[in-house]
């Protein structure tokens, strides 16, 4: 997102005002440009009700801006990023989910764009799905249909589950193939396969184990963690991958205990 971030920067600069007169002078700072930093800036430091607000700002005053689906990417990102912060991390640090939800909806209900489901609050994601219906070759695309996959907050070690987020990641893949998500999706991918593996190996529910699809969801996450080996060692979702892998082949549990 950063490359792509600094693109959008890249695109603002022909709307820039206020040059320099004869290489004099203080240049005047372009509204659009100072709002999509607002923006950045409000998302970067977890502000995200000021993200939400600045990005529903700059949709209304400049919706021909060349960076108007960066701003749409970022708007859906700021809710999902204000769910987690105001749900998720509350239940993780041991709140009980009524209780998180029903302090999240009181500070949060009028955006109007929260589903109730089976496993608690989520997202519509409403503003990735506009994007691409939008402009579905946009340059944002691939990371908007990213952020279209239902993510399972609990397996329960049923393969279907876990399938199910395997074929979201290989499906923008296949959409997107020259997206810059590649090296993330591959690691993704593999940390999947690798617990299929556990659950085809190791699971205590009846009729779960199966030794074939055991083996063939360990040569795919073999193979997933290798191919993300190919990126720069110093990449963030490489050295992930070699840490792993590792695991994978010292037979080291990621889920199953």
């Amino acid at each position: 997102m950063k490359l792509k971030y600094y693109m959008a920067c890249f695109l603002l600069v022909p709307f820039l005002s206020g040059c320099f007169l004869f290489g004099f002078g203080t240049p005047k700072k372009n509204p659009e440009q100072e709002l999509f930093d607002e923006i950045m800036t409000a998302y970067n430091n977890r502000a995200y009700e000021s993200s939400i607000k600045a990005c529903g700002q700059f949709l209304e005053q400049y919706p021909k801006s060349k960076v108007k689906e960066s701003v749409m990417l970022r708007m859906g990102e700021s809710f999902e990023g204000l769910l987690n912060r105001d749900y998720h991390e509350l239940i993780n640090k041991g709140m009980e989910e009524k209780k998180a939800r029903s302090s999240f909806l009181a500070k949060h209900g009028s955006y109007h764009c929260w589903e109730v489901c089976e496993e608690g609050l989520r997202y519509n994601k409403e503003m990735f799905r506009k994007l691409l219906k939008e402009n579905p070759q946009s340059f944002y695309a691939d990371e908007a249909m990213y952020n279209l996959i239902s993510w399972e907050p609990d397996y329960k070690e049923e393969p279907e589950r876990v399938e199910k987020e395997i074929k979201g990641l290989n499906g923008v893949l296949t959409q997107y193939p020259t997206t810059s998500l590649r090296p993330k999706i591959y690691f993704q991918m593999g940390y999947r396969f690798q617990i299929l593996y556990e659950i085809y190996s190791f699971s205590k529910k009846q009729g779960k184990r199966d030794e074939t699809k055991a083996k063939e969801s360990f040569r795919q996450a073999e193979y997933l963690y290798n191919l993300c080996l190919n990126f720069p060692e110093e990449s963030e979702y490489s050295q992930k991958a070699l840490r792993y892998l590792e695991l994978l082949r010292n037979q080291s549990r990621i889920y199953i205990k």
